[in-house]
């Protein structure tokens, strides 16, 4: 058993921040909603400030919102009347409040997915803010408008505090208030699992006699917010196996299944019932860049779904002329939920891109679950293993990434990962010499001791001075103290 002897000095995780409270003035809600339209950003927080202010001054006292939006933000909607499914995001709730949607458009049945995207597990997530923003407007037309968010996240990314949604359960009950169905859907899918608090909050829950006060209560049990199975397979994708065979990349790739959840099936509106059906991996997707963040707070707690449906797209970079989705592991490392299999493909796919501006996402996304503890270190490297078989990383890239990952200190847990990659390299791949190179130095730095890996033991006896041998000597006399 190999054994290190110096832990890593990690960059410091970005640290867990409450989302701040809405605005209280109508001026710094209407101009933070402006700022956050304009933006391209589309930060977790901006729009759940943006989209919770609204609503709470629009409860209050709506005529002076609606002629300060129509101020600011009137010269953004150039026509009469504009049906919602061409509004995206917070543009929804603002040409409600300034009655330019009619009302039919607002209507649940109305938010479909657009056809031809069954594929796009972005478009899964889009329709469920969708589906809330459009409940939020129908509400502000109508007699019974919201007065505040029973969904608005206490974390920026997108995580809800069980106790927190009982406060606010029992300030409708208060009220009288009706919740808008979307509304405490995506309130349930946002509760945090690790909460320790969550048992006392589901007794509450239980005590408020209503509806969704015994929902949240069942939610919060040992079968309520249970994450879907994944299976992970190897397969070629049979809608583009003909061309990735016509540019020369590999025609297998590793893929999760996601299994059936049958609560978001049944106990849910339509709107969420594609996050409950089994999926089979995904290779083509419309929505990536702009906005993830936002659709990613969706699911706060289910990081390594996410990473089950975006795996395709990080493979695609790695394989083909196109950047991906790597860019997104950074986020997804920071979401709450198992640090699972999934997410550990996803980092391990990102490490083998063709461009190092798509390798750097997935070396920021190892470095911040080593830092929190989540890292499977052993498990990273079975499937950068499996991966460097299927063709899908290739070690001159795998090289080059665990440089950088070793450069900002993580050199005990690039050598516990390159340590299950070299049997798969050695003794004749292509580039082997420079992963080894890694290894050793990693090693060097790290302290490790143990005995050698029958691979490398077996290319440092052989003859010459190629860059395998010397660096499988290196490498060998780093863990034997020689």
């Amino acid at each position: 058993m190999i054994r290190t002897a110096a832990k890593d000095t990690l960059p410091p995780v970005p640290p867990a921040r409450r989302l701040d409270a809405a605005p209280e003035g109508l001026a710094e809600t209407v101009g933070l909603t402006a700022a956050h339209l304009d933006s391209r950003a589309h930060t977790v927080a901006d729009f759940e400030r943006s989209l919770d202010g609204l609503v709470r001054h629009a409860h209050h006292d709506r005529h002076p919102l609606a002629r300060a939006l129509s101020s600011a933000l009137g010269h953004r909607y150039k026509e009469q009347e504009i049906d919602a499914q061409r509004l995206g995001g917070v543009d929804a709730v603002v040409a409600s409040l300034l009655w330019l949607v009619p009302g039919y458009s607002l209507k649940p049945e109305y938010v479909r997915r657009h056809r031809g995207h069954e594929e796009c597990a972005q478009e899964g997530l889009e329709v469920v803010i969708a589906a809330r923003l459009r409940e939020v407007g129908h509400r502000l037309m109508s007699k019974d408008p919201l007065p505040f968010l029973l969904s608005t996240p206490t974390w920026e990314t997108g995580a809800l505090e069980a106790a927190e949604l009982v406060e606010r359960l029992t300030e409708y009950r208060r009220l009288g208030v009706r919740p808008g169905p979307a509304d405490f859907g995506q309130a349930l899918l946002r509760i945090r699992r690790d909460d320790p608090a969550a048992g006392a909050a589901a007794e509450a829950a239980a005590r408020l006699g209503t509806a969704e006060g015994t929902r949240l209560a069942a939610w919060l049990g040992p079968d309520g917010a249970q994450a879907p199975a994944l299976r992970r397979v190897v397969e070629p994708d049979p809608q583009v196996h003909r061309a990735w065979q016509r540019i020369g990349t590999t025609a297998a790739q590793v893929v999760f299944r996601t299994g059936e959840r049958l609560a978001l099936q049944r106990e849910f509106p339509d709107s969420f019932h594609w996050l409950g059906r089994p999926h089979e991996g995904f290779t083509q997707c419309y929505h990536w860049h702009q906005g993830h963040s936002v659709r990613a707070s969706v699911l706060p707690e289910d990081r390594d779904t996410q990473a089950a449906w975006i795996l395709p797209h990080i493979t695609l970079a790695a394989t083909a002329d196109d950047h991906g989705g790597a860019w997104m592991l950074p986020h997804l490392a920071l979401l709450g939920g198992p640090a699972g299999p999934a997410l550990h493909a996803a980092v391990a796919a990102g490490l083998g891109g063709r461009y190092a501006d798509s390798r750097r996402p997935a070396v920021e996304a190892l470095l911040v679950l080593a830092a929190r503890g989540e890292l499977d270190a052993p498990l990273l490297g079975r499937e950068l293993a499996a991966m460097t078989a299927l063709g899908t990383v290739k070690p001159n890239r795998l090289a080059d990434a665990a440089r950088s990952a070793a450069a900002a200190g993580a050199h005990a847990t690039l050598w516990t990962v390159l340590a299950e990659v070299l049997p798969a390299l050695l003794p004749s791949v292509r580039g082997a010499g420079e992963v080894l190179a890694v290894a050793a130095s990693c090693a060097e730095r790290s302290g490790a001791a143990g005995p050698v890996p029958e691979a490398v033991a077996t290319a440092a006896a052989r003859r010459g001075t190629s860059a395998v041998v010397t660096e499988a000597r290196r490498l060998s006399a780093a863990l034997t103290g020689g």
